[in-house]
């Protein structure tokens, strides 16, 4: 008869916890990430470069821009802490001299734990900060028309971001848009699923 109680208070603790839980899903997508000024910053370099030492150059022309899958967990009515995965894609052309003698492709991937903090916290309305660390993973790949090669290469460096505001909609699914800076991007917006 003891043994059955324990058994059953334990069952009953467990429930009770595992329902009380909120876990949170999101997908979202952001502009002017990290990842994309990295990219600004070496097609600007790259032209510096062709004007002093006659070098080669690239000319962005595709981004994807970041997209990201989340995943948090609320043990305090306030805080959450969790992870994110993101993607980002662009390819360039590589020119010498007005002559396009290739292609470059670079495929972002970040990988970060992230914590956020609700200044305001309504039933539907949300108002928040978010501190995410993380490294990101860079596939590099570069074509050479002229002399018919193909090279790849990886890179990685750390990574991060902060969004001093952040707002969400909605009680088991909704929407939300960011203002920060960093691997989510300056600006950002998705949807979430609580569960």
């Amino acid at each position: 008869m003891k043994n059955k109680f324990l058994l059953i208070s334990t069952f009953l603790f467990l429930s009770i916890q595992s329902y009380s839980q909120n876990h949170r899903i999101s997908s979202g997508w952001g502009f002017g990430s990290t990842s994309q000024i990295l990219d600004i910053f070496r097609e600007i370099g790259s032209g510096f470069s062709a004007i002093a030492f006659d070098s080669d150059y690239i000319t962005k022309t595709k981004n994807v821009g970041e997209y990201r899958l989340g995943y948090a967990y609320t043990p305090k009515n306030r805080w959450n802490f969790g992870a994110s995965f993101s993607y980002n894609y662009s390819e360039f052309d590589i020119f010498n001299s007005e002559e396009k003698i290739g292609e470059q492709s670079n495929a972002y991937y970040t990988l970060a734990a992230e914590t956020s903090y609700y200044y305001m916290n309504k039933e539907r309305t949300k108002l928040y900060g978010l501190l995410g660390l993380g490294a990101t993973f860079v596939d590099l790949e570069a074509k050479d028309y002229i002399n018919q090669t193909s090279e790849k290469s990886t890179d990685s460096f750390p990574n991060y971001h902060f969004t001093p505001i952040g707002v969400s909609y909605g009680k088991n699914w909704g929407g939300f848009a960011e203002i920060g800076f960093g691997y989510r991007g300056l600006f950002s917006c998705g949807l979430f699923l609580n569960l």
